[in-house]
Parts: structure tokens; sequence; C-alpha cells
């Protein structure tokens, strides 16, 4: 009997992990613009590739002037979010704002996220989403601001997730639900000889040793962006996101860099042999006309299939 037993718990086992991995992954965006607009090509390439759930960034947090924190970059709804598509709002907190008093910012995020949910109509939100590259010197107080975020979200019956970016995964993790693996801006892009400063398995590796150890669940975002890049001289001048944002001189470089599916699919393998469940959900940054053409439908679907 207890030979039969043993079996029967083995063979349990083997059909629950070829389960798991039959499970599709969930099919997610980031949308990181300050007009939100579904033209009929996003709204295509959404129905398309059955993406349910768009984290979209509602504003950031700077310093002003005079010190103070304060909203900035507020999205313009110019669209009503497609019917059954889930919501992610998501803030983007710049690290220097950690060297200022935090105190009370957690609540006025909230409210002001509830309050662009009203206004806009903006239903069925489960989750919000802080964006902030925390280092060692502004940990404990980011820590502190996600915990008291945490709380309050918490009695509003919302989530809290947070980005990890690859360097952040030495450290200890934040006190949220989950996370979400940003798999990109992984080489220098002020220097002119770097091929790839958005996506590069080698610069990589040495982050993927934290990973197996890492104590949150996790997600995983994929660049699907291209950084047009200024050089002058041979140095790094700036990123031009438009036409006239940077004066250009005849002598200057302009470098386009942008991963290839190669490099995407590389990352995503890589992640899925060390950890399989970082890709049960896969979001791809970040929605715009150029992002979601540049390639062909059926490598959309490699890079979205488990």
């Amino acid at each position: 009997m207890k030979w039969i037993l043993t079996a029967f718990v083995t063979i349990i086992a083997i059909c629950s992990c070829n389960r798991s991995q039959d499970i599709p992954a969930i099919r997610s965006a980031y949308y990181w613009s300050t007009a939100f607009s579904i033209d009929s090509t996003k709204r295509q390439f959404l129905k398309s590739h059955d993406i349910r759930k768009i984290y979209l960034r509602y504003f950031d947090v700077v310093v002003d002037a005079s010190g103070q924190l304060t909203p900035n970059a507020t999205v313009r709804f110019d669209s009503k979010m497609p019917n059954g598509t889930e919501t992610v709002p998501t803030v983007y907190i710049v690290n220097e704002c950690m060297y200022h008093d935090v105190s009370g910012l957690a609540e006025k995020i909230l409210k002001r996220i509830l309050q662009m949910n009203a206004t806009n109509d903006i239903h069925g939100v489960k989750e919000i989403q802080i964006d902030c590259d925390w280092t060692l010197r502004t940990q404990k107080k980011y820590f502190n601001f996600l915990q008291s975020l945490r709380s309050l979200a918490g009695d509003k019956g919302l989530a809290v997730s947070a980005t990890i970016r690859l360097h952040q995964l030495s450290q200890p993790s934040p006190p949220v639900d989950r996370g979400v693996l940003m798999m990109y801006n992984t080489g220098d892009f002020t220097d002119i000889h770097c091929q790839h400063p958005i996506l590069d398995i080698h610069d990589v590796a040495p982050y993927l040793r934290y990973i197996d150890k890492y104590d949150l669940p996790m997600s995983t975002a994929y660049p699907v962006f291209q950084w047009k890049l200024l050089y002058r001289g041979g140095k790094y001048v700036g990123i031009i996101h438009h036409d006239e944002e940077l004066p250009i001189l005849p002598s200057d470089s302009i470098i386009c860099r942008q991963p290839s599916l190669k490099d995407i699919m590389e990352a995503k393998n890589t992640l899925s042999d060390i950890k399989s469940d970082l890709n049960h959900e896969i979001i791809i940054f970040d929605i715009n006309d150029y992002n979601i053409t540049r390639f062909k439908t059926q490598d959309y679907e490699k890079i979205f299939n488990h």
C-alpha cells in the first residue's frame, strides 16, 4: 500500500507541474505617456494579443524649485480604457524625493489616484504600482513610505506593487504585495560604443544569482522601445524623445538603440530556466505606435507565450 500511495502522490505532482506549465501567461503592457489615447493601431494590437491589463502611468512625483514634492506630467485621458481591460495606476517617484520630507506623501498619492479614477471613469482597479529607482541611501525612507501606502491602500481593498530594477535584486525586497522585474536599461547608454544599452543578457548575468532567493513574487517587464541617443564629439548629450527637443549640430551623432527579438527571447528564456513563475505575467514596455509595430504579429506572440 505504501508504494501505491507514493506512486499516486508522484503522479499528482507531475500532473500539477504540467498543468502549471500549460497555463497561459497573463498578457499586460505599460502605457508611459502624458496622453492616454487608444487609436486604431493600439486597439487592434491589444485585441490581437489579448492584452487584458495596462499599467498606466498616472503622474510623476518630483522635487520642485522650492524643494517641495509635487505631481508632474499628469496623464491626460483622451480615450476611455478599453472594455474588459484592467487598469493598474502607476506612479513614478524620482529617487531625489526620498532625500526630502515624505510624511503624508502616501496619503496624497492615494487620494490623487482615487480622484483620477473617479474623474475618468476608471473602474475595477485592484492594484496600484510605485516605480522608483531607490538606492541603499534612500531604502529606509522609501520602504517606510511603501508600508504607509500599503496600509492605506489595503483599507480601500487595493494591493500595492513596486518595480524592481536589476541592481535592486541584491537588496532586501520592498514591503509590497508583489514586484515587477524591469528587464531593461542594462548597459551604459552614455557610452557611444555600447551596442546594447537597453538589454544585453551578458550585462544581466551578474544579477541573476539573486533571483532564486528573492522573497517577493514577481512578474517581468520586457522592452520593445527604442532610444535615439545624441552624442557630440563622442560624448553623450541626451535622449531625443521628440523633434527639436535638443539642439543638434551638423557634427553631432544620433544613434538608435533598440533590443532585437533575439535579445528579448534570450532574456525571457534565461529567466524561465531560473524561476519559471517570473513569466507567469509578461509585460511589454511600452505601448506606442512605433513600439507595437516594429515586430511582426507572430514575434509578439513569441514574447507573450511561455
